[in-house]
């Protein structure tokens, strides 16, 4: 709760107006950059979660959304070695990968955003949706950019063979598969991160993080059990 600088009323966390006397209690942004704002992310994380959940209109966030999509949807395929259970040719995995973004993925990264807006009260802070998923979606950039740059060096490297294990990759060039590997576990770990300080800024305490790691990890189970009934089909 926030109190009104003009009757000192309680309003909720991210209200922009006094419900008491109308004041207005903060100025929202007009629109986000993308650059910046994903730059001061790792620089002022708490506020700049504030601008975003506050912005008027939340740009580019579809784009990072699908971005986000696209990694995912490519670690499934890694996990689930898609090339020795569908098929070995490059082209062929690539659109795989891109079409499952499409029809799976994000889907999934929508549905578990809903869920755990509708699971921890968000909208008792005063958050709307559009703002919860913006910031979320924000949250979760490590994995959009590691889908841009980690995935395309990983595929110049080993070729379709990312996705197998006949041979597998590190043992085709074992030395950059372990410095790719170490790179994409500290995006994860960076997302994961960001998703804490969220939701530190909503609820002032973690503890509603647990909540969003469970719907996480139920879905991507699902999701990926999806993917392999789609690839063996």
């Amino acid at each position: 709760m926030s109190n009104c600088p003009i009757c000192n009323s309680a309003n909720r966390d991210f209200a922009l107006r006094c419900a008491s006397c109308g004041g207005i209690l903060r100025q929202r942004a007009k629109t986000l950059d993308l650059f910046s704002t994903v730059f001061n992310l790792w620089r002022y994380p708490d506020f700049t979660f504030r601008k975003i959940i506050l912005a008027e209109h939340k740009n580019y966030t579809t784009l990072i959304g699908l971005f986000e999509a696209v990694g995912i949807s490519f670690l499934s395929l890694f996990i689930i070695k898609a090339g020795d259970v569908y098929s070995i040719d490059l082209l062929r995995l690539l659109s795989t990968g891109i079409g499952l973004a499409v029809v799976v993925y994000t889907p999934f990264l929508y549905v578990f955003l809903l869920l755990g807006y509708i699971s921890t009260h968000v909208s008792r802070t005063g958050a709307s949706l559009k703002g919860f998923v913006s910031s979320m979606i924000y949250g979760l950039h490590p994995i959009g950019l590691g889908s841009l740059v980690i995935l395309p060096t990983e595929i110049a490297v080993f070729g379709p063979y990312v996705f197998s294990n006949n041979p597998s990759p590190q043992t085709i060039n074992p030395a950059p598969f372990y410095l790719l590997g170490f790179l994409n576990c500290v995006l994860v770990i960076a997302a994961l991160t960001f998703v804490i300080r969220l939701t530190r800024v909503l609820f002032g305490a973690r503890k509603k993080s647990a909540i969003f790691a469970g719907i996480f990890f139920i879905l991507l189970v699902v999701a990926i059990e999806i993917t392999k009934r789609i690839l063996v089909k």
